[in-house]
């Protein structure tokens, strides 16, 4: 058997590596054998304040709260909002959790706090709130990690500032207490 030209041994075990990811990745995910209904189609322009505004694209999603509640990523037009990117078993999560929720507390009048918590069952998110005292403000379950994906987060945590004219200004990685005060600062004065 002769091999194709192309063939270079060097790229053999990076090919059967990919392949093995490809494998891994397909068999992580929601711990449900349910399927999931699908969502409703995200409106592309909502009316704010009497004035039809576009959506952006970040926040062209449709979802469920961690209580089944279904919620817009345009409800979230109109006022300043942080989303919060988190998973259940980050270390760096559960660490930054008590920052986040004191954040929510001292801002919660200016500022519209949500979680989006993804690559675990809702079981896990549960727990996660209920440990680490973030339920003070919602979580969306996040499963598949669709809404992740239209922010642009690949990986946990994350946030997402939204100001109430709907810019978006996506930070990936944590954030201090320090830093994440300085930049609700800046949300709330704009």
């Amino acid at each position: 058997m002769s091999l194709p030209r192309r063939w270079n041994p060097r790229f053999a075990s990076l090919s059967a590596l990919t392949a093995a990811s490809a494998l891994a990745l397909g068999a992580c995910g929601s711990s449900t054998t349910e399927p999931q209904a699908a969502a409703p189609a995200a409106p592309e322009s909502v009316s704010v304040d009497g004035q039809e505004v576009e959506v952006p694209n970040e926040l062209r999603f449709a979802a469920e709260t961690l209580e089944g509640q279904p919620v817009n990523g345009s409800d979230y037009l109109g006022q300043d909002t942080v989303f919060w990117f988190w998973a259940p078993w980050c270390p760096v999560c559960q660490r930054e959790a008590p920052h986040v929720a004191d954040a929510a507390e001292d801002y919660g009048s200016e500022v519209d706090f949500v979680g989006v918590a993804a690559q675990d069952s809702a079981e896990a998110m549960q727990e996660f709130v209920d440990k680490y005292d973030v339920g003070a403000f919602s979580h969306i379950n996040d499963a598949n990690a669709a809404v992740w994906a239209g922010f642009g987060v690949t990986q946990q945590p994350a946030f997402a500032f939204v100001s109430d004219s709907g810019e978006i200004d996506v930070v990936r990685g944590t954030l201090s207490p320090d830093e994440l005060t300085e930049r609700l600062d800046t949300l709330t004065r704009n």
